[in-house]
């Protein structure tokens, strides 16, 4: 079985706002998810920029919603046992905001081990520039297509039961965030700074996966 890296989004059936709680943490833990969308993609293709382009285009879409359960699993079981196949999983803001909505679909331990293994572009941008870039924002200074809408416009497509432009902007998302970390380097808006790979990409993420696990292989822990 290939290496998988999972990239994948969430879409959300209300405002952090509404939510109750003390602070922006739990009021994320209590949103539901409406519908999220994911991308399984072969690790090997994406250590090369060519081959990571035509890997991203032509790989299968997978979406699920809240309330369809056909197998009686759970509705996102899928992607949690696609997270568990995963060397990598990658997501924008997922470690601030999609995991923490997730974790109440998921065992702790489960969730614990997907944590682990998480690729988060925007905390590690955040990290290294001290910015808040939105995605919108980066998608559009690198050249790439934009997004379609925003996740204002996402709750209300989900409330006027407009399933079919929900479904495609969410998939939407995952691809451009999929085509933008496989950029060999990434250029910030307003800014005349060009990002490495290794801050943010897909390749180098995926390079320090396998050599943390070969590392594991000959000093391994002491017991």
């Amino acid at each position: 079985m290939p290496e998988t890296v999972v990239v994948f989004d969430i879409e959300t059936q209300d405002k952090i706002s509404n939510m109750p709680g003390f602070d922006r943490d739990e009021q994320v833990c209590q949103l539901q998810v409406s519908c999220l969308s994911f991308l399984v993609l072969d690790a090997n293709r994406l250590l090369d920029p060519a081959d990571a382009a035509v890997e991203v285009e032509q790989a299968k879409m997978t979406t699920l919603w809240r309330d369809e359960d056909a197998e009686n699993i759970g509705p996102f079981e899928p992607l949690f046992q696609a997270f568990d196949d995963a060397a990598l999983i990658v997501s924008y803001n997922g470690l601030g905001f999609d995991h923490m909505v997730l974790f109440k679909y998921c065992k702790r331990v489960r969730s614990e081990r997907h944590l682990m293994k998480t690729h988060d572009a925007f905390a590690r941008l955040r990290c290294s520039t001290m910015i808040w870039f939105k995605l919108d924002r980066l998608l559009k200074a690198n050249g790439l297509e934009t997004k379609t809408a925003n996740g204002l416009e996402a709750i209300a497509m989900w409330e006027a039961g407009r399933r079919e432009e929900l479904q495609t902007y969410c998939e939407q998302d995952v691809r451009a965030l999929a085509r933008l970390l496989c950029l060999p380097e990434l250029r910030l808006p307003d800014t005349r700074m060009v990002v490495p790979n290794y801050v943010f990409g897909v390749a180098s993420a995926v390079a320090a996966s396998r050599a943390s696990r070969l590392l594991s292989v000959k000093c391994p822990s002491a017991t």
